[in-house]
């Protein structure tokens, strides 16, 4: 006759091995990106136990009796209290690897994110009427939820998923005044002939559900327009072609006399 009490141990014991969600996450981001890693929960129980650990099973930081506790000097990380999401600001070569997530108590969740950190250019310095061209460096498009491109605080483009949205706020009255043009495939932004005040920081960000990026892209506008150009060099041709003729007729006034 079957122990009804070892069979209920049992069933809890395979309950909790195995009711654990597991998910593994690949993220690519840029030097000096910052990354929000989502645990997937959407407010952390008072019984939740956070652990997040690095592939070496160093914990980094944790969860536990509602108390927060992040394990780093350098100040690059933070713990969302709501979710236990964990941020890594101002990525470097040395926060590339694998991130491990276990939460225990009512949400059984284990999740691994392997983070590759790529060079890119943050900087971007172009020519006054020049098109600058601000990169998501998206292969696919698909992979996010949401795509938003800011400057100085104000929404300059949208890419929605969930809605189909691709919107540009560009109007005839806005700082760029229809020179906007937005990548269907990658994300990427346009700024056709650009001009001094385009010059400043342009803020990209990225989500899905498991993790998200933010982004800041440096543009420099430098020079005059090329129409200012031409017009300073159309003045040029003709003072010279004055200074000449009034030269040429001098001399001939005194050949006369």
């Amino acid at each position: 006759m079957r122990n009804p009490s070892l069979l209920l141990w049992v069933l809890l014991f395979v309950d909790g091995v195995f009711g654990a969600t597991e998910v593994s996450v690949s993220v690519s981001v840029m030097k000096g990106d910052s990354v929000t890693l989502h645990t997937g929960v959407s407010e952390l129980q008072s019984d939740d136990i956070i652990e997040w650990m690095r592939e070496d099973d160093l914990i980094i930081a944790e969860v536990k009796n509602n108390k927060y506790e992040i394990r780093s000097s350098k100040g690059r990380l933070e713990l969302d209290h709501k979710t236990g999401s964990l941020t890594i600001k101002n990525i470097t070569s040395q926060h590339e690897g694998t991130y491990i997530l276990d939460i225990g108590g009512r949400n059984l969740i284990s999740k691994n994110f392997t983070v590759t950190v790529h060079g890119g250019m943050k900087n971007v310095s172009v020519m006054t009427g020049k098109s600058v061209i601000l990169l998501s460096s998206v292969l696919k498009i698909q992979e996010y939820d949401l795509i938003l491109w800011t400057f100085e605080d104000h929404l300059m483009a949208k890419i929605n998923k969930m809605t189909n949205q691709f919107l540009l706020y560009d109007s005839a009255e806005g700082k760029f005044k229809g020179r906007l043009e937005l990548s269907r495939e990658t994300g990427d932004l346009t700024i056709s002939d650009s001009r001094t005040t385009d010059s400043g920081d342009y803020h990209l960000h990225m989500s899905n559900r498991t993790f998200t990026l933010q982004r800041t892209i440096t543009v420099t506008v430098t020079g005059l327009h090329p129409g200012y150009i031409a017009l300073i060099c159309v003045c040029v041709v003709l003072v010279t072609l004055l200074v000449a003729l009034v030269t040429y007729y001098r001399c001939k006034d005194k050949e006369i006399i």
